[in-house]
């Protein structure tokens, strides 16, 4: 059983990790509370730390559910349609994803791009790649100086 301990301290989780995770038998998550867990039991049972960000909670319970849920919607079934995971955020690397629309295709004076009422598959699916750099350069412009993280 691999047991991870929550923990500022421990590296950044992120999407691979959990696509890796997801892939595990089993996963016991140890949270902490206030100054965290005696270092004695991380080193006894090599407890792997993994921090869901960069920032400080009062335990672990909250990062626990972050953690959980990043980990099992990607086991096959759990969302319905395998996929839906395939067109997220990080499924091509470092890249967000694309915007939504839905219905109403006209909403306080904004529509929905032509393009995505065509029915032209293959100019929709490169309208929503150029829209995905789009936002990536525009909100995390970080995200592209990284080394992509390979998606399962």
């Amino acid at each position: 059983m691999k047991i991870i301990y929550l923990s500022p301290r421990g590296k950044v989780f992120n999407q691979k990790m959990a696509q890796e995770l997801a892939q595990e038998k089993e996963i016991m998550v140890l949270c902490g509370r206030y100054e965290g867990v005696d270092q004695r039991v991380l080193d006894e049972f090599a407890i792997e730390e993994i921090s869901i960000g960069d920032y400080v909670l009062s335990g672990g319970e909250i990062a626990a559910y972050v953690f959980i849920d990043a980990i099992l919607r990607n086991i096959s079934g759990i969302l319905g349609d395998d996929e839906s995971l395939k067109e997220e955020s990080f499924s091509f690397g470092n890249i967000l994803e694309y915007p939504h629309y839905t219905k109403p295709s006209e909403w306080r004076g904004c529509k929905i791009p032509e393009i995505l009422l065509s029915g032209h598959h293959k100019k929709i699916a490169e309208w929503r790649k150029m829209k995905a750099m789009e936002l990536t350069k525009k909100i995390r412009p970080d995200l592209l100086e990284k080394k992509p993280d390979e998606p399962k």
